[in-house]
């Protein structure tokens, strides 16, 4: 698990690369999810971006040999005029090679049927970009924004409507500490399946688990840790009946598991799960996704019955083995199989065609 609570920076500022005084954002308070175990930040020379599967390299300056000076970005303030906006990051604390995913709320009632467009800029050691969000949803105006194969330093972002600051952001990349031990293997994500329509139970969702060992036999008494982006707001994690979502799912005689989620949302826009087999080194299987809007934002029914499909149930199944060979742990995006009803496939917490990577 990535650890407890995590601080993210959430403040309505602006970020330039010139010094200025003193640090202007402030904290918002995230949930635990899977991930490295790793807190807090560290000062120290920033690195290039790790590639897929790998460690950061030093960053230095080719002629020379000398280390790059480092990145870093000043907060300036911001009103947020338009949306009064939060940002939100998973995960709170990057390592290089991370896809970052960048959340702007509004909190001012603005929807998203009247929500601008709004571009996001991204300051980091090797230059400026800007991105289009991934969708835009929502009750109250939800941006999701991806930023794939982060490099060590500091990020600064910053939302534009019209070219004006809208909202901003900074976060620290830090490098990656070690991870969980490789025990007779690392386990692997072969299967994360969004089920379509037909398979879809006629309420809810059902999340099932299966943990198998290298020959592909079931491995009993397994736990697979259960998780959320660190974005979400767990104490506004609604699940029906007030039955909490369990913090892990243990495998019986046949190596399967199951939860029942009945209608997971959060303040902070749509629930996403995480799973990994806990304690040891495994893929981590994300973007299982509940609380999507009945409607994506082309106005398709995903299923065209209430019961099956409203406000967006989804329901996995994810399998995990076992590989003694494997050098790497990754982090797997789902099929996004329902979704073909409607002809796209709707990413929020995963850059659309990137699998990050890194040795555990």
């Amino acid at each position: 698990m990535r650890g407890s609570w995590i601080i993210v920076a959430a403040l309505l500022a602006a970020c330039v690369t010139e010094p200025g005084e003193g640090d202007l954002f402030g904290p918002v308070t995230a949930g635990p999810s899977p991930g490295d175990g790793s807190s807090g930040t560290t000062d120290g020379p920033d690195s290039g971006g790790a590639s897929s599967g790998g460690e950061a390299e030093t960053g230095g300056d080719e002629s020379t040999g000398e280390p790059l000076p480092p990145f870093s970005c000043d907060a300036v303030p911001a009103s947020s005029p338009v949306l009064d906006a939060l940002v939100l990051l998973d995960p709170a604390q990057p390592h290089p090679g991370d896809t970052l995913n960048v959340v702007v709320r509004a909190t001012n009632g603005t929807s998203r049927g009247d929500a601008p467009p709004m571009e996001l800029e991204v300051s980091d050691r090797d230059g400026v970009s800007t991105l289009s969000p991934l969708t835009i949803q929502g009750g109250e105006a939800l941006y999701y924004y991806s930023i794939p194969d982060v490099p060590q330093g500091d990020l600064c972002l910053r939302s534009l409507i019209d070219g004006a600051t809208e909202a901003s952001a900074k976060v620290t990349v830090t490098p990656r500490p070690p991870g969980p031990p490789v025990d007779g293997g690392i386990f692997k994500v072969r299967a994360n399946h969004q089920w379509t329509c037909d398979e879809q139970p006629g309420w809810g969702n059902e999340l099932h688990v299966w943990v198998r060992d290298e020959n592909g036999q079931a491995m009993e008494g397994v736990s697979v840790a259960v998780g959320y982006a660190d974005s979400t707001d767990p104490g506004s994690i609604y699940n029906g009946d007030g039955e909490p979502i369990p913090s892990a799912i243990v495998t019986g005689a046949d190596g399967h598991g199951m939860i029942f989620d009945y209608w997971p949302i959060s303040d902070n826009g749509l629930l996403v799960l995480e799973l990994q087999v806990d304690g040891v080194a495994s893929d981590i299987a994300t973007e299982l996704t509940t609380g999507w809007w009945e409607d994506d934002t082309m106005g398709c029914n995903y299923c065209n019955t209430a019961t099956v499909n409203v406000w967006g149930h989804w329901s996995y199944t994810v399998e995990f083995q076992r590989d003694p060979a494997a050098t790497e742990v990754c982090v797997v995006d789902n099929d996004h199989a329902g979704m073909a009803a409607c002809g796209n496939d709707l990413h929020v917490h995963h850059a659309p065609g990137v699998v990050p990577c890194w040795a555990p």
